[in-house]
């Protein structure tokens, strides 16, 4: 590994770096974490990127794999910020620093000798793998070689994911300033001093957990693609989900590809990302079969989690964060902003729904209304926003537990070739790894342009025309047919990577929701 002359010093010898930048620092204990932190993110963060060059923290290269005091990144989300702050000693004898695990590390320090004008207050948080982040994705954040054992998860119950592989640590952030604007489902890159420690009275077993003491963080930024042609882009990308996906519904593919292009970038109703129910979709032969669908949107999408929902499922699993014991138990819906998450209902039997099932039930409905998630306390309730996009597939006319609403759309399901819906990813005829890299690429630049694209004046009135005039002629129609419409044609110019809903996007939009109503009507499905 090529190591920037600079920065070796910062990479291998941090806390050399750290003393020496205490022993020249002159202002308060409490302001020193910031100096530490600007020091070594003008080095990591810079335009080169530096942060690259350290070893990272990973399935593949779990916290066992290194030795205390190593200097690692970890690419991570935050799953609970309700972790009690500590103190720790700020100052050592002889002008020492003693924060980044050094005075833990120094048990000569009498005990005696420390005054509380000594003590600072460092933020605890538990971090873990970023869930439901798809293969390909981490392969281009991280190596995946490795030569260790499989890492057992010390803390599994916090992470939303059961039993997939992941890495879990205690972060510990000395900059309380900086720390104080993280909260939980934020993606984070870390870059700290590893150590184990003993866990405090809010864990149970195991006695030891790894502790991260962070020097410097970074808010997840990711680089907007350049798509030439996005137009022909998009049709390719149609007609290869239509032909090897979704049976040859290019309607329904339309659709979806709206939903793939949806962010939340206000809160206002009218603009949140719309929930997708593909209904008349066929059930696999056999249980537990995942359909073609997921296999493609797990290569597509950077975030993507399938979850086959049974009643097993939602009467004894947790879809909501609780805390337990002063532990904070994850649930499936703690999930980073930009997941798309498909729920499958083909598991359904005959049963009951019991209170939790019902409260779980109650969770998803809440993510695809509102885009907020309950996340519950001993003695409070705290409600924390999210940005996940919902896609339902159901056998029948329409879900068997979520209400279809001004944020939902019912799409009736039309394949040629029933057969093709249930492929196993082997079955797949896949674009080629460059093909597949421009639609990764296009998904990504339409989620960026949702929140760019704006109505003209001009077009505004004509729009509002042309709603009058739809009035006049079908007294059914509501002012919530407008929201939906101006909702759908947003997305549309941002599939089109436009800035702007022209008349034309507008008269497209009108098509295709006059084209699913059509469907919808001749299936006795309501729209």
């Amino acid at each position: 590994m090529m190591v920037s002359a600079p920065a070796i010093e910062e990479l291998y010898n941090p806390t050399g770096v750290i003393q020496r930048l205490y022993e020249h620092y002159e202002g308060s204990d409490d302001g020193f974490a910031a100096v530490v932190a600007s020091h070594f993110s003008a080095i990591l963060f810079n335009a080169d990127d530096r942060v690259r060059e350290l070893p990272s923290l990973d399935i593949h290269h779990p916290p066992e794999a290194y030795t205390n005091g190593t200097l690692v990144s970890f690419r991570a989300m935050i799953q609970d910020t309700s972790l009690s702050p500590e103190l720790y000693v700020a100052g050592l004898s002889n002008h020492r620093c003693g924060g980044w695990g050094l005075s833990t590390s120094d048990s000569s320090e009498a005990s005696d000798s420390v005054g509380y004008q000594d003590l600072q207050e460092l933020t605890a948080m538990w971090a873990v793998s970023v869930p439901a982040e798809s293969p390909w994705h981490v392969g281009e954040a991280s190596p995946l070689v490795s030569s260790f054992p499989a890492h057992v998860p010390l803390r599994p119950h916090k992470y939303p994911i059961p039993d997939a592989s992941h890495i879990g640590v205690q972060i510990k952030m000395y900059d309380n300033q900086s720390a104080q604007l993280l909260k939980p489902t934020d993606i984070v890159t870390f870059v700290g001093i590893l150590s184990s420690e003993s866990v405090c009275a809010e864990f149970s077993s195991p006695s030891e957990v790894p502790v991260l003491h962070v020097i410097c963080h970074r808010s997840i930024t990711e680089s907007l693609p350049d798509i030439k042609e996005p137009r022909s882009v998009r049709r390719e990308l149609i007609c290869w989900i239509s032909e090897h996906v979704l049976g040859g519904d290019d309607l329904a593919v339309e659709w979806l590809l709206l939903q793939l292009s949806s962010k939340v970038h206000t809160r206002s109703m009218a603009f949140l990302p719309p929930s997708i129910t593909l209904s008349r979709f066929p059930p696999p032969r056999r249980l537990n079969i995942l359909p073609t669908l997921s296999y493609a949107l797990s290569e597509l999408l950077q975030k993507f989690t399938p979850v086959s929902l049974s009643l097993e499922l939602l009467n004894t699993k947790s879809f909501t964060p609780e805390s337990r014991e002063e532990d904070l138990h994850s649930g499936y819906l703690q999930l980073p902003a930009g997941t798309t998450i498909l729920l499958t209902e083909s598991a359904l039997r005959e049963g009951n729904v019991t209170e939790k099932g019902l409260m779980n039930i109650r969770a998803i409905q809440e993510i695809m209304t509102s885009q907020t998630l309950q996340y519950t306390f001993p003695f409070s309730r705290f409600t924390f926003e999210t940005d996940i996009s919902a896609i339902v597939l159901v056998e029948g006319r329409k879900s068997t537990f979520f209400q279809e609403d001004q944020t939902s759309l019912n799409i009736p399901l039309q394949s040629t070739v029933d057969s093709n819906l249930y492929r196993s990813k082997e079955e797949v005829a896949w674009p080629s790894p460059g093909k597949l890299a421009i639609f990764r690429s296009y998904i990504k630049a339409c989620k960026a342009a949702t929140g760019k694209v704006k109505v003209s004046e001009a077009t505004s009135k004509y729009i509002q025309e042309d709603f009058v005039r739809r009035r006049q002629e079908d007294k059914t129609t509501t002012p919530d047919d407008l929201i939906h419409l101006m909702r759908a044609a947003r997305l549309l110019a941002a599939s089109y990577l436009q800035e702007e809903v022209t008349i034309e996007v507008w008269e497209k939009m009108k098509e295709l929701e006059a084209a699913r109503k059509s469907r919808a009507a001749s299936l006795n499905i309501g729209t």
